[in-house]
């Protein structure tokens, strides 16, 4: 089984136009989004600056390495992975929200959310170059919780990866904390047919 590898150098960028649409302004145009609005999302970006601290752990394993779940079937190797903006976003927001500045809460937490995902999406690309790097097919990003793979195989993957190493844990209802965090897994194939991925969206 390949070792863990952690990753902590990331360069995470947020649109404007995703915190307009999830504060609830489903235009994109600049023209309908309040000065208020923009200023108060300006200075959110700053706060975000300081309080982000994105960190990742995966591996690489083969197919017999696995607990060989149906979600693994025809997979060559799997690739496991957690990634955390850590918990300064989420305490900032609770904390605004308990001061009842609740929309500067919820812009916090909004910025969270879409850091995450960014963050999962960077770690989605190194490891499809990992993949195509040994001539192998990624499939998408699945998460638990989706589809066919339960959420309780969140404790797989806290089982195989040291999570606690970029301070992330699991709780008795198998979500993690801090809860800007993401996981997942992408299968590698050895026949293409098999990949659910774009081709035009890989290296």
């Amino acid at each position: 089984m390949n070792e863990p590898v952690i990753l902590n150098q990331f360069d995470i960028k947020v649109p404007d136009r995703r915190i307009y649409f999830r504060i609830g302004y489903k235009t994109l145009r600049q023209k309908d989004i309040p000065e208020n609005i923009k200023e108060l999302v300006c200075e959110m970006r700053e706060v975000l600056k300081k309080k982000l601290d994105p960190r990742a752990v995966y591996r690489v394993m083969d197919y017999a390495q696995t607990n060989r779940h149906p979600i693994f079937k025809h997979a060559e190797k799997v690739a496991l992975c957690i990634c955390t903006v850590g918990p300064k976003i989420e305490e900032q927001s609770r904390r605004w929200m308990e001061e009842n500045q609740l929309l500067k809460g919820y812009i916090m937490d909004s910025f969270g959310s879409e850091a995450a995902e960014a963050l999962a999406g960077q770690c989605d690309r190194i490891i499809v170059e990992q993949a195509r790097k040994k001539d192998l097919w990624p499939s998408k990003r699945f998460s638990p919780g989706y589809g066919k793979w339960d959420i309780t195989e969140q404790e797989y993957l806290f089982q195989v990866l040291p999570a606690e190493k970029i301070g992330v844990r699991l709780s008795e209802s198998y979500m993690m904390i801090p809860r800007k965090s993401v996981s997942f897994r992408i299968n590698w194939y050895r026949d293409r047919a098999f990949t659910t991925r774009s081709l035009k969206a890989m290296p």
